[in-house]
């Protein structure tokens, strides 16, 4: 699945800004049909600050160095004029919502992830659809911009982000194991795949996120499974569908990743009961 290609971040495109006075912020939806194969847009940036944050399904947010990768009620801030775009999965429901730096306590300067909770949504969502008093649309959204700043923990942590290599070289393969983090081929037969030397392959990846091929690998198929055990699929299964023939081989990399066991990782994640809310 090479459905981003070659990408010159540096072309993207500045939008327009979405916001009209007296309103304090603006929410774009998007849903998945069609889409599930295909970024939702080209490259681009906006003028104010982004938080781009998943209702249903499964967002992935595809930044110039990284792809997070967004669950239900999981969000992350975008500064301003920072290149992005998105690709949503199958039935997913992708909201973006456009907050100036002045609107907030302090300006977002770097990406961070957030919890969205079900009250703010559904209200966010309520503001899109329904006509109501300018006056009482400005403090609501007020107040929904204070609980957007709101500390919060999310129990999944940094498990929806996932760091990648700038170098185009390496863009297809990169793209064919975010899709198949299964795939149980060496990384030698990949690399052999793409016409890639390893030396070459060792050097991007060093040089551009700080790592080795099979350690960012890895990362992905944890990644991957977290989402998995979390949606409800048996640990077993979820360790087989991410390139592992057994339980317990998949278990202790698990382990090795999040400090925890899949079980404990499960359990922790079901103890929040904002975060259970979230799921569809």
């Amino acid at each position: 699945m090479n459905w981003m290609g070659p990408v010159d971040w540096g072309a993207s495109a500045l939008r327009d800004s979405s916001m009209t006075a007296p309103f304090l912020m603006s929410t774009g939806v998007i849903s998945g049909e069609g889409r599930g194969d295909r970024p939702v847009a080209p490259p681009h940036s906006h003028p104010e600050p982004m938080l781009a944050w998943c209702y249903r399904g499964t967002v992935w947010v595809y930044l110039e160095d990284s792809i997070w990768r967004l669950a239900p009620g999981q969000g992350i801030w975008i500064p301003a004029r920072t290149p992005h775009t998105a690709r949503h999965e199958r039935d997913a429901v992708g909201c973006y919502t456009y907050v100036p730096d002045s609107e907030l306590a302090s300006p977002v300067t770097e990406v961070r992830r957030v919890l969205v909770h079900r009250a703010v949504q559904e209200m966010m969502l309520h503001l899109g659809e329904n006509d109501m008093d300018p006056g009482l649309r400005v403090r609501i959204q007020g107040v929904l911009i204070d609980m957007l700043q709101q500390p919060s923990t999310d129990p999944l942590g940094d498990a929806g982000e996932i760091p990648v290599p700038g170098d185009e070289r390496v863009r297809p393969l990169v793209e064919t194991v975010l899709a198949h983090p299964g795939d149980v081929r060496t990384a030698r037969e990949l690399f052999a795949q793409h016409g890639l030397h390893e030396r070459t392959v060792l050097r991007v990846f060093s040089s551009d996120i700080g790592m080795s091929f099979g350690q960012w690998r890895t990362g992905v198929r944890m990644t991957a499974a977290a989402r998995l055990i979390v949606d409800g699929t048996p640990v077993g299964a979820a360790g087989n569908r991410c390139g592992y023939d057994s339980t317990s081989a998949f278990s202790a990399a698990f382990k090795g990743r999040f400090g925890m066991t899949p079980r404990q990782y499960v359990a922790q994640a079901q103890a929040d009961g904002a975060h259970r809310s979230y799921w569809r």
